[in-house]
């Protein structure tokens, strides 16, 4: 599903550079939330900052109705939206840091082109306080935290991953500098594991970041859990995908590198 772009502001005065900055951090937060894979550009409205971005995987089509949901949530609340990481977060933060500098006005997304831009979520000054508001930690304490095991990136200085609680419908970034918990992230890739170490929370309590220093795989007496099976047991979890698409989906997101 295309996802449109809207860089609202007199046309001569919205910057080169600030377009490009502004497709730039699009582009890192469509990646990062689908799975790594490039997204073309789908069209240009001559006249206008208007831009549409396609995904070059089919599997990435929830992307776009994934990031106007998100975008909705930020609006309301200052919650890291159910499922989604600190780093989704951080990266929406980013891309509405150009509003009210260099001639952008703002910016609207939408995924349906009949649908008026009137009606087009707004990227709005409340979106980006309400997610750095998320993200600002207000505490840390030893904890531990369980969750299916995905979304990995050992490749840059500090490697990470994600743990997926499908029960409390969380999301939460890991690091570890640890060898021996990269050795086992990279044996356990999507099975279920209990993470320990240095856990920061949110004014809501959310639980924003974990720097595991111990990682313990949970195991069945009778035999190992699968990925489908936890996502088979809780539909809502998979947001509508199959397991398979869901897992995909997840696993690949953190492949690149920010840039940033």
């Amino acid at each position: 599903m295309d996802v449109e772009m809207k860089v609202e502001g007199q046309l001569g005065a919205i910057t080169l550079s600030a377009l490009q900055e502004v497709l730039g951090n699009l582009n890192r937060l469509l990646k990062g939330m689908g799975g790594g894979e490039e997204w073309s550009l789908a069209g240009l409205d001559e006249g206008s900052a208007l831009v549409a971005v396609r995904p070059q995987d089919s599997a990435d089509a929830d992307v776009g109705p994934r990031l106007l949901s998100i975008v909705r949530k930020l609006e309301e609340r200052p919650e890291i939206p159910s499922l989604e990481d600190e780093t989704t977060v951080h990266r929406v933060a980013v891309l509405t840091s150009l509003v009210g500098k260099r001639g952008v006005a703002g910016l609207r997304v939408r995924t349906d082109r009949s649908s008026p831009w009137s009606q087009a979520p707004l990227l709005s000054p409340t979106v980006r306080h309400n997610a750095l508001q998320a993200l600002n930690v207000k505490g840390r304490a030893r904890s531990s935290f369980r969750g299916r095991l995905d979304k990995v990136n050992l490749r840059g200085k500090t490697p990470e991953f994600s743990l997926f609680n499908e029960a409390r419908g969380l999301a939460l970034r890991c690091n570890t500098a640890d060898e021996e918990v990269i050795d086992q992230v990279k044996q356990h890739v999507g099975e279920l594991v209990v993470a320990r170490g240095d856990l920061s929370r949110n004014a809501r309590n959310q639980p924003v970041h974990l720097r595991v220093e111990k990682l313990r795989v949970v195991t069945s007496p009778h035999r190992q859990v699968s990925v489908e099976d936890w996502a088979g047991a809780s539909p809502g979890w998979t947001d509508g995908l199959s397991s398979v698409d869901f897992v995909r989906r997840q696993r690949n997101a953190g492949a690149s590198e920010d840039g940033e």
